[in-house]
């Protein structure tokens, strides 16, 4: 076993030996191997490495590119270092390892504090945009724009009703989400609302951008399988129970289990911004340009204080950020420093509010379940509340299998980065650097019967799609292979952006265009032609196929 201290050394110097490398070595070979490939065939084993990369890629053409990726092949082989170092340490103490998380899994807790993860959870799902207006305007969407997630996705874009039933499908989640909230009836309502939003809240996914509220339908599964509705709510009321239930693991199990998902939701994108980023994702220029980009997807929209103006205050937040993602499940699982993460977690979120519109609300309601509610209750009552027996005898067992479910499958998600799912996913990663501040959005110029012509951006949200639903669409379907699908949604945008009169051309480009603020107005980098079309003359009229 390696002592702490030593763990610490072997791993510092086993980093120092790759930057030196780098420093001394790798850099200055790579940048005169990414020259010599530029100049001609070269007996250079890097450079004739660099050459075939660049035949396929013409990103390696940018030595700067080349020096990326020898940086980040550095990253991780430091992270498998440090991986095999921490392995080697606590491979002897597995077992006691395991046997400390699973008590602390099982510790007991107060129902009081379980009802708040209640009421936060279903509340929170009363007030999110996917839970309201958005699962009927996407039921009306046409089906040109149907890019279902993984996971669940497809049996979701099965499943989903007609808009005139879907009218009927939302009231009747709104009811049971309120009941649950309320601790009403609370064991068949937790079960309603947990099935239906995986429904109400699926259908906007299926439209190629998934918005990340995941977690309240992981707790959502976590709080049907709990007595959640013991304490603080309808039930207990109705029953006259007059005494709050002893502390017990089956509050404890389920609340426990939600910390270790909230440590998910920052573990693996952490990870992630460190294997596909590198170094450079905090010490370059990265999050500056991220930054950037973000506030052209937001129309106006700018902070208070541009932040950009301070590079080493950037490279330090970024810095910061993979810190916190990387030990906040570490954090959050003690409780002598829970309330440090969750004060990180506020600050971060409020952060990247403040810096590029971002604030994951819903994340941050959840926050309530990191407080010790029963004790600031009974600190606030003349004299605590009289302990009773729970009304049921049950065990933990459910909550237990359900928490390990989603610990499993929402762990092989996150191992695999795919963010692209429904309702398991890893969160949103954002790992690959923005290296050059810049930004592809799709313009469309209509030309009317009469030669009037009209450019649109499809840069920001239109119409009854939020902004980051808009661009996630517009993404996904210039990703799209297949030509024909991609030409058809290419024509239902624009359908959806503005009114088209019957005959109107539509000429389709893919514009390149810079994120600096102080070139908003400037002349695009590039313009490529996706395609042309005629939109029908009259109803009965077949359409146009595309004629370029």
């Amino acid at each position: 076993m390696i002592p702490g201290r030593r763990l610490l050394l072997l791993v510092s110097a086993g980093w120092l030996i790759l930057g030196l490398g780098w420093w001394l070595w790798l850099g200055p070979t790579l940048l005169a191997a990414a020259s010599d490939s530029a100049a001609g065939p070269s007996p250079s084993w890097f450079a004739r490495q660099i050459a075939t990369r660049q035949a396929a890629d013409p990103a390696w053409l940018d030595p700067e590119h080349v020096a990326w990726v020898g940086r980040t092949v550095l990253t991780r082989i430091g992270i498998l270092w440090a991986a095999a170092c921490l392995t080697v340490s606590l491979w002897p103490r597995r077992h006691r390892l395991l046997t400390g998380l699973a008590c602390r899994v099982q510790e007991a807790d107060d129902p009081r504090n379980l009802a708040v993860l209640r009421i936060a959870t279903f509340a929170t799902l009363l007030v999110v945009p996917a839970g309201r207006e958005e699962f009927l305007v996407h039921l009306g969407l046409p089906e040109a724009l149907r890019f279902p997630p993984g996971g669940l996705g497809p049996l979701v874009a099965a499943l989903a009703p007609d808009p005139a039933f879907g009218r009927t499908v939302l009231l009747a989640w709104i009811a049971v989400v309120a009941m649950a909230a309320a601790g009403f009836l609370t064991r068949f309502s937790t079960i309603a609302a947990t099935l239906l939003s995986i429904l109400v809240l699926g259908v906007p996914q299926i439209h190629g951008k998934v918005n990340h509220a995941h977690h309240l339908v992981w707790f959502a599964m976590l709080l049907a399988a709990s007595p959640c509705g013991d304490a603080w709510s309808l039930d207990s009321w109705i029953r006259g129970r007059r005494g709050v239930p002893h502390r017990d693991r089956r509050y404890g199990v389920p609340l426990r289990f939600a910390w270790l998902l909230l440590g998910f939701v920052y573990l693996f994108p952490g990870f992630w911004k460190l294997w596909t980023g590198g170094i450079d994702w905090f010490a370059s220029d990265h999050l500056r340009n991220q930054i950037w980009l973000q506030w052209t997807t937001h129309g106006d929209w700018r902070p208070l204080v541009d932040p950009t103006g301070w590079p080493w205050l950037i490279r330090l937040g970024a810095l910061g950020t993979i810190i916190f993602e990387l030990s906040f499940v570490f954090l959050v699982l003690d409780r002598r420093t829970r309330p440090i993460a969750m004060i990180l977690g506020l600050l971060f979120h409020n952060a990247t509010w403040f810096t590029i519109h971002i604030g994951f609300v819903s994340l941050q309601i959840c926050y309530l379940c990191l407080v010790d509610w029963a004790a600031i209750a009974d600190r606030l009552r003349p004299r605590p509340a009289p302990r009773v027996n729970p009304p049921h005898a049950t065990s933990p067992a459910a909550a237990t299998a359900i928490g390990l479910l989603l610990v499993a499958v929402n762990g092989l998600y996150g191992m695999r980065g795919q963010h692209l799912a429904w309702p398991f996913a890893c969160y949103p990663k954002f790992a690959y650097p923005v290296r050059v501040p810049e930004r592809t959005v799709v313009e469309v110029v209509a030309t009317a019967p009469d030669g009037t012509e009209i450019v649109e951006s499809l840069a920001t949200g239109r119409g009854e799609l939020r902004t980051a639903r808009w661009i996630g669409v517009i993404t996904t379907v210039l990703r799209e292979p297949d030509p024909s699908r991609r030409d058809a949604a290419l024509v239902a945008l624009a359908d959806l952006a503005f009114d088209v009169p019957p005959g109107t051309t539509l000429r389709f480009d893919s514009v390149r265009r810079s994120v600096r603020p102080e070139d908003a107005d400037a002349p695009p980098l590039s313009r490529t032609t996706l395609g042309t079309f005629v939109t029908p003359a009259a109803e009965s009229a077949e359409s146009t196929d595309p004629t370029a």
